[in-house]
């Protein structure tokens, strides 16, 4: 199979070597070089025609040294020895001028992932770009040939994308691994015009493989279902009620716990769920499940980016936290040890020991209130947990949509929306990192019409 990236994982490590070796020569205490190559082809169409066609490829070396305890960084995307020893000189420039910090240390190589095994996340797409490109014109084709009655449906964008990459780590310390992935990507936006105005929405698909993405066909139905659905909306009073987050919706909560319980926030007292080890901060039902070797998953990984694995746990267990998102200097700085999220989360889960049913079961639970769809704008903040968003929804009465919503904002504090889950649905999809179904929470403030 030919592979649109030709660099492979010995080459990348070879160029860390280089670059920790140039680093050491010149006076530098420890070094860690990150390399990385990626290569990918994105096509979109409109109108019946391509809109735009683009190969791309790309390749750097992020370079951290230290002298003593203080750090540097520098980048360049020139591999070759007098551009590594331009960038090695300037990240120790940088130290010099840093304060010392010896929590943000390297971790030792004892802690690192010398042997953990690597999750397969790299499965080229075999496609040129004569595929994707009948891909990006099929599903815009499928929209300009939807019939909706009173209303026109139009293609904002339908594209494609499929992408390989390679990255590595090489530490002074003795750490040398890498891995290779891939990543493809569909998308439909569209907007529906009626008497009453337009409105637009988007749906995607996304995998490390590219025969598990959704075809064209279920995307088109899906978009056209959402602007079909917002058109004659209307404005609601403002009041408390339930409110149904549909799926797509959710991972943008589950962010905010994350960032809640992550290393900084923890170790500065800077979150709405201080000392949460231990403590009940969600419903009795909920548990949060992290895996960073799922199968092709899209945060799968062996290790983070300070060379350190992962592994699979609760987050949370039965709405308790069980578990924090650290890296190695915050970590240090609350007396505690990596988890290997030095980038973030991995792959993360929702699930209820409660069986919420479908989307349809949620709205028959909740009776009468709110759907939201997708949030627009707004924000949280992470100390206090207040939040507050505009939304696009639809209003249910007696357990069915009876219409869409227009000029809505939702607000709450997270610690109460944590608490105030009563439901996750089975209407799973894969939000950003969160694997979720829809979730409906019993009680929110709806800002609307005076």
């Amino acid at each position: 199979m030919t592979r649109m990236l030709s660099t492979d994982v010995d080459r990348l490590q070879d160029v860390g070597a280089q670059a920790v070796a140039i680093a050491r020569s010149i006076g530098a205490d420890h070094a860690v070089a990150s390399v990385r190559a990626n290569a990918g082809v994105r096509v979109t169409a409109r109108g019946g025609e391509v809109d735009t066609a683009l190969r791309d490829a790309g390749q750097g070396l992020t370079l951290t040294l230290y002298r003593g305890a203080r750090a540097g960084t520098a980048t360049t995307a020139a591999f070759d020895p007098a551009a590594m020893a331009q960038a090695a000189q300037e990240a120790l420039a940088i130290a010099d001028l840093m304060g010392t910090d010896p929590d943000g240390l390297p971790p030792a190589l004892a802690d690192m992932a010398l042997d953990t095994p690597l999750p397969p996340i790299d499965a080229p797409s075999g496609r040129d770009p004569s595929a994707l490109r009948a891909m990006a014109l099929e599903g815009d084709a499928l929209l300009a040939a939807t019939i909706v009655p009173g209303a026109t449906i139009e293609t904002l964008v339908a594209g494609v994308a499929s992408s390989e990459g390679a990255e590595a780590l090489v530490t002074s310390a003795g750490f040398s691994r890498g891995e290779r992935y891939s990543s493809h990507h569909a998308w439909l936006v569209a907007m529906a015009r009626d008497g009453g105005g337009a409105v637009n929405d988007s749906v995607e698909s996304n995998d490390r493989r590219f025969d598990r993405l959704d075809p064209m066909a279920a995307l088109a139905r899906r978009v056209v279902a959402r602007v079909a659905g917002q058109l004659g909306a209307r404005s609601i009073p403002s009041q408390r009620s339930p409110v149904l987050f549909e799926a797509r919706a959710v991972g943008a909560l589950i962010g905010d716990l994350v960032g809640a319980l992550s290393g900084n926030p923890q170790q500065r007292g800077a979150t709405f769920l201080p000392d949460a080890l231990g403590r009940q901060v969600a419903a009795s039902h909920l548990n949060l499940w992290e895996d960073p070797f799922e199968p092709y998953g899209l945060r799968s990984g062996g290790y983070d980016r300070e060379g350190i694995a992962g592994r699979r746990r609760w987050v949370l267990n039965g709405g308790e936290a069980e578990g924090l998102f650290l890296g190695t200097r915050s970590a240090r700085r609350l007396g505690m040890t990596s988890t290997g999220n030095a980038g973030g989360p991995w792959n993360l889960q929702l699930t209820s020991q409660t069986p919420g049913g479908s989307f349809d079961a949620l709205c028959r639970q909740m009776g009468r209130g709110l759907i939201v769809h997708r949030m627009t704008g707004g924000a949280t903040d992470p100390v206090t947990g207040n939040w507050t968003y505009a939304v696009s929804g639809s209003w249910v009465e007696d357990g069915m949509r009876v219409h869409a919503v227009t000029d809505v904002t939702v607000g709450g504090n997270l610690r109460d929306m944590l608490m105030g889950i009563v439901a996750v649905g089975n209407d799973v999809e894969r939000s950003g990192v969160v694997l979720t179904g829809s979730i409906l929470i019993d009680d929110l403030q709806i800002g609307g019409a005076a």
